[in-house]
């Protein structure tokens, strides 16, 4: 009899621990309120969220690369000169979880490698949503811009930005290391510089002049870009106070529309007398604004993007001009010039323009898209005859991705630029070219 009762016993209390522990999650939380379930429940939450955090520290650094071979064939007035471009951008991103008051910091780093010179794009420090620290793109710009339009901004520049999302309205503002004024000279009294059909008969020519005696000869132009390592040069520069700008965006699924506006404050002094000492300084303020709505019609399949931009003295953030700025063989500044060295004054170029980029996927991997712009400089009677006035260009493009690493694309860019005479006019570039991108 003590047997049947201690094996009813057993039977019973089997009947009892079993529920306890073999039933899901949810019923024992709800059933069982001992302290020994609870603990064993703990611990499993515990293991569970400690294989949670090992799978995201497994994404909490990633590295990416493209490289890109562009080869192309450029026609201009009669004459066909074949090119070739090989480049590589590098990415790192960082995630650290609680770096900062309990926010996550995400660090981004890319470096762009060219044939001849390998720079640092951007490198970048985000703490939480909102603030983000480092070089990275003007506020001016705009995040869906089209980098074939001449009017698109995509100067780096060191920066500290805050970002505030409501919903789908967005509001940042940004201080900014400015990018350096550039000024020059216009002089209409020197003649036109006249290009040499041989760069070795002009190398003999000048054999013998001296090196001081070269560099002036060269300098001589109605177009004459300020050195800045002269000390005798009327204005200098100092680029010491910080740009400041704003930006206002509207980002749905379909729909992005943003509106940027840029100010720069630059202090200069002014004299003739190169040994002048305590001059008083001045200040330029330049500015610009830019307008970028994108909208896909049909989602992921047909985009549009339509800019717009308007700068006064800013012309060394739009591709459009910064390009002329940089020409080795022009040196035309596109910010601001003086005409008259004894006074103080500044000229500031004014320039706007506008562009559009539509593209269409016409299968999951053909890809197709056209993309045009316009940039243009109001008369101003101080400018040279060689001076820029207005440029178009129109870019169509399709492309197939091989697979989700290799692209390939073929394209035709065809541009045109005028001046202020006319008749400095040249022919339109027509470029015809392919790209090869391999990206992980």
């Amino acid at each position: 009899m003590k047997i049947k009762i201690a094996l009813l016993g057993l039977f019973f209390a089997n009947n009892i621990v079993h529920p306890i522990y073999a039933d899901p999650l949810e019923h024992r939380l709800e059933v069982d309120k001992t302290n020994t379930p609870l603990i064993i429940e703990q611990d499993h939450v515990k293991v569970k969220e400690s294989q949670e955090e090992e799978a995201k520290s497994e994404h909490l650094i990633k590295l990416g690369a493209a490289i890109t071979m562009e080869p192309a064939v450029v026609y201009q007035n009669k004459k066909w000169s074949p090119k070739n471009s090989i480049s590589a951008n590098l990415t790192f991103k960082a995630e650290v979880p609680n770096a900062w008051c309990n926010q996550t910091a995400i660090f981004n780093i890319a470096a762009a490698c060219k044939e001849d010179n390998t720079k640092l794009s951007s490198a970048t420090v985000t703490i939480g949503k909102m603030t983000t620290i480092g070089c990275a793109s003007t506020i001016l710009s705009y995040e869906k811009a089209d980098g074939a339009l001449l009017i698109s901004p995509g100067k780096n520049v060191l920066q500290i930005k805050n970002q505030h999302t409501f919903d789908w309205f967005r509001i940042g503002y940004a201080i900014e290391k400015p990018i350096a004024l550039q000024i020059g000279l216009f002089d209409k009294t020197q003649p036109e510089k006249e290009k040499s059909t041989s760069k070795e008969k002009e190398e003999k020519k000048e054999e013998g002049n001296g090196k001081k005696e070269k560099e002036e000869k060269k300098g001589k132009g109605p177009i004459q870009l300020d050195n800045l390592e002269d000390k005798e040069r009327p204005f200098k520069i100092k680029n010491g106070l910080p740009s400041f700008g704003l930006n206002l965006s509207v980002v749905t699924d379909d729909l992005n529309i943003s509106l940027s506006g840029l100010g720069r404050f630059t202090d200069y002094t002014h004299s003739t007398d190169p040994n002048a000492k305590n001059l008083p300084n001045k200040l330029a303020v330049t500015y610009g604004g830019h307008l970028g709505v994108q909208y896909q019609v049909v989602p992921k399949k047909f985009t549009i993007t339509g800019q717009g931009a308007y700068v006064h003295g800013l012309g060394d953030y739009l591709p459009g001009l910064a390009g002329i700025q940089s020409d080795d063989e022009r040196k035309e500044m596109c910010a601001a010039y003086y005409v008259d060295k004894d006074k103080d004054k500044l000229s500031f170029i004014n320039a706007w323009g506008f562009g559009a980029a539509l593209t269409c996927c016409v299968t999951p991997k053909w890809t197709l898209s056209i993309r045009g712009s316009y940039l243009t400089t109001p008369e101003d009677s101080e400018k040279p005859a060689s001076a820029f006035r207005n440029k178009w260009n129109l870019v169509p493009n399709l492309a197939y991705a091989f697979n989700k690493y290799f692209t390939f694309s073929g394209g035709y860019n065809v541009e045109e630029e005028y001046k202020v005479d006319n008749k400095k006019n040249k022919g339109a570039v027509h470029k015809f070219s392919g790209s090869i991108k391999f990206s992980l």
